[in-house]
């Protein structure tokens, strides 16, 4: 979450995610023949495991920094772990009180002396979809607090204690629908009255406010055993499994029911073939046993897959199916640095140098960059993008002019060669507190370990377009830019880092809040700072000749665009109440035509567009779409916040029309991570390039 301009900072408000650490995210994925395929194609290829040997290349140089300390507050998470930061299950770990998640289909509350579940019912506003927490079936444990044990970025697993002994573990997980509590020793818990026996005991069902919910009991083993409820309690001996499920109907709650199968945690690997990026999760099962799993209207799959039922969400229809692994595919889109400005005319050329000199002298004669990690990296950036675009029409001196100036400010921020004074802002450090990387100079609650992937993606990126091909530099810069990307792209969690800190690979997308205290579960706001996150990793890791981390970055800058295409500026599945046609503020509890930081319609779309980086070409638009949402955006024109954005955006359906809009944009209506040069230079290439 933040806010774009550095004037709108005073209206801006933190937002924090929490993660799980503790766990590595599971060994090398291979084909099961025992399972259903559950993707597009077969789950043959050459796959990469997110796990411990995905480091290969590169070590952690997260110690090698300057020691910091900051305040998380309250958490139940293993002494010995890194506190894991923005996941969607942050807000039940942080805080003086749990917060409930949503583990999609369910929403799920822990406290600290049972569960409560709910399955979320979707209403709309003219401004709002909503799919809340509302607690319809509570699980009553004789304990008295529970403390994340370990997790990943899709699964958690939490153990409940009773005067100090552990008494059960939870484990919830995205895309499984269900709750699965294991005893840890006999005990007694508590269940709704009322139930109704179902299918001679194997399994009990209660319908609330029309849904139906269903409580299932297994074996060690994965094996279904009868339920028997008396007097409002279920005996558990040690080892059994008490599982909670929910369907919007009794006909997908049986379904559900024959799934009801302990997972004890997931693994997730990811393949790139020819133009596809696959991602595989597979739902570890108590003895290799289907379950049920849910999949999100981005996941595409197969028409073998063996589909049970649907249930409603925020974000459409999530289509249940049998199987233990769910295996997608989207368009890889491949990173970019630098526009391509070969097919301008000579005069653009000539308007174009005219332009850059105007620019390089306000910036190289302007005031110094701004020293928080947010402003100071998008300046960074702005001058990386105004130094190629220089090179690109041939004003090679100010080009020269601009790339040394980038590299003195990235020397400033990343050579800790002299260590980091006293009085230094530009500097970063190691967190012992929270276990990650952050600036001494924090904006946006960057100190709580929010929006870290927006900040640090663009000095990856900055690093990664004026350092290619220079080795001194790169060296120079490595330690610093190694942790950077650690903080936020670790593929494993070890004692200093949580693994892929801020990215979801169930939901396709990163999430902004770093420890998520809300109600209404973690959130993300600019999907475009996120796609410029990964773009500028894999940037940076390619021009540094660490390719497996940039094959990585791939694979999550394919995912975040996907996802930011269908839930935030191309969403499908939007009810007649929402009288949008996208969303800006996207949360595991509902979706928001809002910022954090404006109520106009310009910002709310310009924040899904900054800082249009060259790569947003490849992640591509629908033009009709594209119409759409700039005239909602654009009402009073252009010459609005994030006018220059919504001009370069619109140039993506409608080139002439967005180059003649953006030769007469006022300079208020350029953002100042942008500069009127890399405008008309983008402006030029759509217009040049239909």
């Amino acid at each position: 979450m933040r806010r774009r301009t550095q004037a709108s900072v005073a209206v801006a408000l933190g937002v924090v995610v929490v993660v799980v650490a503790g766990m590595l995210l599971g060994p090398a994925l291979r084909p099961d023949p025992s399972q259903p395929r559950s993707g597009p194609g077969d789950a043959s290829g050459d796959w990469r495991r997110v796990g411990h040997d995905a480091r290969e290349g590169w070590r952690p140089k997260a110690a090698d920094l300057p020691r910091f300390k900051g305040s998380p507050g309250p958490v139940r998470v293993r002494d010995d772990l890194p506190l894991p930061t923005n996941r969607w299950y942050s807000g039940m770990v942080f805080g003086e009180t749990a917060q409930p998640v949503f583990a999609v289909p369910l929403a799920v509350q822990a406290t600290p002396g049972g569960v409560t579940v709910g399955l979320p019912r979707v209403t709309a506003s003219t401004t709002t979809i909503a799919g809340p927490f509302v607690p319809e079936l509570e699980l009553g444990l004789r304990t008295d607090g529970f403390t994340a044990e370990r997790g990943d970025p899709v699964s958690v697993v939490s153990t409940y204690r009773s005067a100090g002994r552990a008494v059960g573990r939870l484990l919830l997980a995205e895309g499984w629908p269900y709750g699965g509590y294991t005893a840890l020793r006999d005990q007694v818990v508590d269940v709704p009255a009322g139930l109704t026996r179902r299918e001679g005991g194997r399994w009990w069902s209660v319908d609330v406010g029309g849904t139906t919910y269903g409580l299932a009991v297994a074996a060690e083993d994965g094996s279904r055993q009868s339920v028997r409820p008396s007097g409002g309690t279920v005996r558990l001996a040690a080892g059994q499994s008490l599982l909670v499920f929910a369907g919007p109907d009794s006909q997908t709650a049986a379904a559900l029911a024959e799934g009801a199968v302990p997972v004890r945690g997931t693994s997730v690997s990811y393949d790139q073939g020819g133009a596809r990026t696959r991602t595989r999760i597979v739902y570890r099962t108590a003895g290799g046993r289907p379950t049920v799993v849910a999949a999100m209207p981005h996941h595409r799959l197969t028409a073998g897959v063996d589909g049970v039922g649907t249930v409603e969400s925020i974000y459409g229809p999530l289509r249940l199916f049998r199987g233990r692994a769910l295996t997608t595919a989207v368009r890889t889109v491949h990173p970019k640095g630098t526009l391509d400005l070969r097919s301008l005319t000579d005069a653009d050329r000539t308007q174009l140098r005219s332009q850059v000199e105007q620019d390089a002298t306000e910036v190289l004669e302007g005031p110094a960059p701004p020293t928080d990690t947010y402003f100071g990296g998008k300046a960074l950036h702005r001058l990386a993008q105004l130094s190629s675009v220089a090179r690109a029409v041939g004003a090679e001196r100010t080009a020269d002019q601009l790339r040394a100036r980038v590299v003195d400010e990235l020397d400033a921020w990343l050579d800790r060669t002299g260590g980091c004074p006293a009085d230094a802002t530009r500097c970063f450090g190691y967190d012992t507190a929270f276990g990650g990387v952050v600036g001494r100079a924090p904006s946006f609650g960057s100190e709580e370990f929010n929006d870290h992937h927006f900040h640090y993606g663009y000095f990856l990126a900055a690093a990664g377009i004026v350092g290619r091909q220079e080795p001194d530099l790169l060296e120079r810069w490595r330690p610093t830019l190694t942790a950077l990307a650690e903080d936020i792209a670790s593929p494993v969690t070890d004692r200093l880092i949580p693994a892929l800190r801020n990215f979801d690979p169930y939901t396709g997308h990163s999430w902004a809040s770093g420890t998520s205290p809300f109600a209404d579960g973690n959130n993300q706001e600019s999907s475009s700072e996120a796609i410029t996150a990964w773009n500028g990793l894999a940037l940076w890791a390619g021009a540094d000749g660490n390719d497996r981390l940039a094959e990585q970055a791939t694979w999550q800058l394919s995912l975040e665009a996907a996802s930011a295409k269908s839930y935030w500026l191309e969403p499908e599945n939007l009810p007649e109440e929402y009288q949008h046609g996208f969303a800006s503020l996207n949360w595991g509890g509902k979706r928001d035509w809002a910022t954090w930081f404006s109520p106009e319609p310009s910002a709310i779309l310009g924040i899904q567009l900054i800082p249009m980086p060259p790569v947003f070409e490849e992640v591509g638009a629908t033009p009709e779409r594209v119409r759409a949402n700039v005239e909602e955006a654009t009402a009073d024109g252009f010459d609005v916040e994030f006018g220059d954005y919504l001009t370069m955006y619109l140039a993506m359906a409608d080139p002439e029309r967005a180059l003649a809009a953006g030769r007469e944009l006022p300079d208020s209506a350029i953002d100042d991570g942008n500069t009127r040069s890399y405008l008309l230079a983008w402006l030029l290439r759509q217009a040049r390039s239909g």
